[in-house]
């Protein structure tokens, strides 16, 4: 017997959000610590206070569960930056695939029926013979010039050339001195979303502000002058980044982009003891800024 939450993801798959949310209220009392049915229904609502209510429900049943951390991302972004036309929370927590509107279903429906019905069958056509034109004297072909064969046979070889070492770079992330640099690769990958400071190979969180900090809490205190910050933060993009010392001046970074979309921040040159911190501004004519800080010591 189908469970109520695959009757569930099944309605909400063609579009039928109603019958899907019978569904998953009647899958909330059969399986109540599964957290795919907690996402499913936040994604399903418009309610944004009941997505974060189940989403929250759907990490404290599975901390990992990253469609439950994307989903929470998504919705703290919203508080700076505007959705995008159309955008919505089950784009991130994609428990399945995108839904299909009622619209897309009916289409689909209409479709399944007209192919039912059987194909018409073809009519025979008269045809009316008609005289056929005497063949054309076929001209020569021109004669190609040797040393026009010769350039376009080196063209094509170093377009070849150029394309296999592309490749090659790319499969085999290999520096070579006339090409941009090779995509850094990480040991291991950031525990979850957010910003981290790189010490010795582990990951520490820095926590995210939305004034500077007057506190030490959740800011990470490192002994290394020159430490790597990672980036796992989909609206933390480099372009719109600062890296600033106590003084509030600029410190010059280096800045990688990672797989997986991860961006990497490195100092220029080591650092004095002190707190340094990153800083979003959503815009440069606004004082309104995020922030996350990390804390050099001796």
């Amino acid at each position: 017997m189908t469970s109520s939450l695959q009757q569930g993801i099944d309605a909400a798959k063609s579009g039928m959000m109603e019958q899907a949310l019978v569904h998953l209220k009647d899958a909330i009392v059969e399986e109540p610590e599964n957290a795919n049915v907690w996402v499913w229904l936040s994604a399903i609502i418009e309610d944004e206070e009941k997505q974060v209510i189940f989403l929250k429900k759907a990490l404290e049943i599975d901390p990992s569960n990253r469609p439950a951390q994307r989903g929470l991302a998504f919705i703290e972004r919203k508080k700076y930056i505007p959705p995008k036309p159309g955008e919505k929370l089950s784009d991130y927590t994609k428990p399945i695939g995108v839904f299909k509107t009622p619209t897309q279903a009916a289409a689909n429906v209409a479709a399944s029926a007209h192919a039912d019905r059987p194909a018409p069958q073809p009519q025979p056509v008269a045809v009316n013979p008609q005289p056929v034109a005497a063949p054309q004297p076929v001209s020569a072909p021109a004669t190609r010039r040797p040393w026009l064969d010769i350039l376009l046979y080196g063209l094509t070889l170093t377009v070849f050339i150029i394309i296999g070492i592309l490749i090659g770079t790319t499969l085999l992330n290999v520096e070579i001195p006339f090409l941009s640099r090779p995509t850094p690769v990480l040991v291991t990958q950031p525990p979850s979303e957010g910003v981290f400071a790189l010490n010795e190979g582990l990951y520490a969180e820095m926590k995210l502000f939305d004034l500077l900090p007057d506190t030490e809490e959740g800011i990470p205190q490192l002994k290394n002058r020159q430490p790597t910050i990672v980036i796992n933060n989909f609206f933390a993009t480099l372009d719109r980044l600062q890296f600033i010392d106590e003084k509030g001046e600029l410190v010059p970074y280096m800045a990688t982009q990672a797989e997986n979309k991860i961006q990497m921040l490195e100092p220029a040159q080591e650092l004095i003891p002190g707190r340094y911190c990153l800083v979003l501004k959503f815009n440069p004519e606004e004082t309104k800024a995020l922030y996350w800080c990390l804390k050099v010591i001796d």
